[in-house]
């Protein structure tokens, strides 16, 4: 019995060694990319030039990611599971705010570029900008409290601040799923003579493929 007890414990203790020694081998970051979706509420600056309020409403964004996580937690840790890590992306999104009846949307292309703190291998705060241009919106003309507004001024951009958290977990060797809640700060307003700002929430999936591990 003391024979297969030590057997096993040896058989072990080399296993442990082959694996630890696989993951000293490899790269001390991990490089990965995949697609990305998100959900999220939309909220609209009360715009002084206009007076006019704006409610919440929802908005969506789908595109790619780039994500690199760097490092080792421990000398026996795999790379890509140490403190920091970056994301950049490429989004193209719908961004709404609501005036009455009518609902003001905003076609934009986003690229968020965001530093990570990883707090464990798994999760981390998000901190960084968001690029914004605007590509179109809709209705052309807004009515409210009896005066018409055209919209067709609104072409312009944002760097939104951006901080959140995610969450990433392996599916397998070589994919991961990653979800991250995040606020978006609008910092600029949507026109010259439309001084709305339009800041946000939200809820992403994105499945991420390593390329360099």
């Amino acid at each position: 019995m003391r024979k297969h007890l030590l057997f096993l414990l040896l058989t072990a203790l080399c296993c442990n060694g082959l694996f630890a020694q696989d993951c000293e081998d490899d790269r001390p970051y991990r490089i990965a990319i995949g697609p990305k979706v998100g959900l999220g509420m939309d909220m609209g600056s009360h715009s002084k030039l206009e007076n006019l309020d704006f409610q919440m409403g929802l908005g969506y964004q789908f595109g790619g990611v780039f994500h690199a996580h760097f490092g080792r937690r421990s000398e026996l840790s795999c790379g890509g599971t140490g403190l920091l890590g970056v994301q950049i992306e490429a989004m193209y999104g719908g961004r709404s705010v609501k005036l009455d009846d009518a609902t003001l949307t905003t076609n934009c292309i986003e690229v968020p570029m965001l530093a990570q703190l990883y707090f464990t291998p798994n999760v981390a705060m998000l901190a960084g900008v968001t690029a914004v241009k605007i590509v179109g919106t809709t209705p052309s003309q807004l009515h409210y409290q009896g005066a018409t507004y055209g919209t067709g001024v609104i072409k312009g951009g944002d760097v939104m601040i951006t901080a959140g958290l995610a969450y990433k977990t392996s599916i397998n060797e070589s994919s991961s799923l990653m979800i991250d809640a995040r606020y978006n700060l609008g910092m600029s307003p949507l026109a010259g003579n439309f001084d709305t700002k339009i800041s946000s929430m939200m809820l992403s999936f994105a499945y991420l493929f390593n390329i360099v591990k």
